[in-house]
């Protein structure tokens, strides 16, 4: 693609306001709903999005648990040092910035109040995981690391949940092979599950995968990704409110899931190439969305009213 078509089509994406990267969760949704999401909706129209309880719980496990084990945690390209604070404290924080954003609907405002002693029984188990994984090892968390693979014209970018401090004179271990290659965790908290009975709100505990072939594709292509950008070693883990598990991938495995994730932006590309990042040809080669599927339900009203009208439905 030339430099002015590829430029032209960087212009025109998030609503006009321009985009130039990739990011895997962006590339784990279906074409449709990137379409809506990143080709016609702006960085202020996503902030809107419906985002219910389950993805809120994940969010106060991995940050109230990075608070509690990172020296560092990055903002953009800023590290700052964490400073100790107890775990109450972090984690009402948290909660408090999460609270900000109006609940979906009366249920999911209760369950976002249920779901408190579930997060932080996970976030206990979260720090077991952790010292597992990286024993004493100075850790850092929300590093930026892209890769951009030839003839792609976005950049694929994304966040390290936990990574163990490069070249720090503070690893006691510094001296094994593993250590000095460095290893990072991408974290997977399993929230609970709420079903009505008879007597209110019944909770379900959702089960951890328990071999790496259970794990989910969309999990190992992120982790994939954090593998081909770092050179590091892999780990995904997996927590819920009662135990962890911590899962390996080999390099065959995290190979393939990586080119699996290049495929599907070579894929948007092409369809963004073909249409001159015109929404309106795009649709004309992609299926018309189920806006009853999960993965739209955070819509807000004027994305399902702007899917409505691209695809005719």
């Amino acid at each position: 693609m030339n430099e002015q078509l590829a430029n032209t089509i960087r212009s025109q994406l998030s609503g006009g306001e321009s985009y130039d990267h990739f990011s895997p969760s962006s590339l784990n949704i279906p074409i449709p709903k990137y379409i809506i999401s990143y080709v016609c909706s702006t960085q202020a129209m996503r902030r809107q999005n419906k985002v219910g309880y389950k993805a809120h719980s994940g969010n106060l496990v991995g940050n109230v648990s990075q608070r509690l084990l990172s020296k560092y945690i990055f903002k953009a390209a800023e590290k700052e040092e964490v400073k100790p604070e107890l775990f109450d404290k972090i984690f009402e924080h948290e909660l408090s910035i999460i609270n900000k954003n109006e609940p979906k609907d009366e249920r999911d405002e209760q369950c976002r109040i249920d779901m408190i002693p579930s997060c932080k029984a996970s976030i206990e188990q979260t720090l077991k995981l952790v010292k597992e994984v990286f024993g004493d090892e100075p850790l850092t968390s929300e590093r930026y690391v892209h890769v951009t693979p030839p003839g792609l014209i976005l950049d694929i970018l994304g966040r390290i949940d936990f990574e163990s401090l490069e070249n720090s004179s503070e690893n006691s271990s510094k001296n094994s092979s593993e250590n000095k290659k460095g290893k990072f965790l991408e974290l997977k908290s399993k929230p609970i599950n709420f079903r009505k009975n008879k007597n209110g709100m019944g909770q379900i505990i959702q089960k951890l995968p328990t071999s790496i072939e259970d794990c989910e594709e969309t999990y190992l292509k992120q982790v994939a990704f954090y593998w081909k950008a770092t050179g590091k070693k892999a780990y995904l883990g997996y927590v819920n409110q009662e135990e962890y598990k911590i899962f390996e991938p080999e390099d065959d495995r995290l190979e393939y899931y990586y080119h699996q994730l290049v495929n599907k932006a070579f894929t948007i590309q092409n369809l963004l190439e073909v249409s001159k990042g015109d929404a309106r040809q795009m649709v004309k080669l992609v299926e018309a969305p189920d806006l009853k599927n999960f993965y739209y339900s955070d819509l807000t009203e004027e994305q399902v009213d702007i899917a409505k009208e691209l695809w005719g439905i």
